[in-house]
């Protein structure tokens, strides 16, 4: 499960400054992955499933008539 595909501010704020002091604190390092955000590959990823998707749907639509 990816729950987040892009930066978004409150979470960064979250992450790189609340919980990384909070886990410095206890003696822990957090670390964390970039966003995807504008990626090539996850873009290319996206657009072949809605491409895909939108083969299925027109199988599917055809296939009715």
């Amino acid at each position: 499960m990816v729950p987040f595909v892009s930066d978004h501010v409150e979470t960064l704020y979250e992450i790189d400054i609340l919980y990384r002091r909070m886990a410095r604190d206890l003696g822990m390092e957090l670390r964390s992955t970039p966003g995807l955000n504008d990626d090539p590959l996850f873009i290319q990823g996206l657009a072949d499933l809605i491409l895909e998707h939108e083969k299925e749907q027109a199988a599917s639509t055809s296939n009715q008539l």
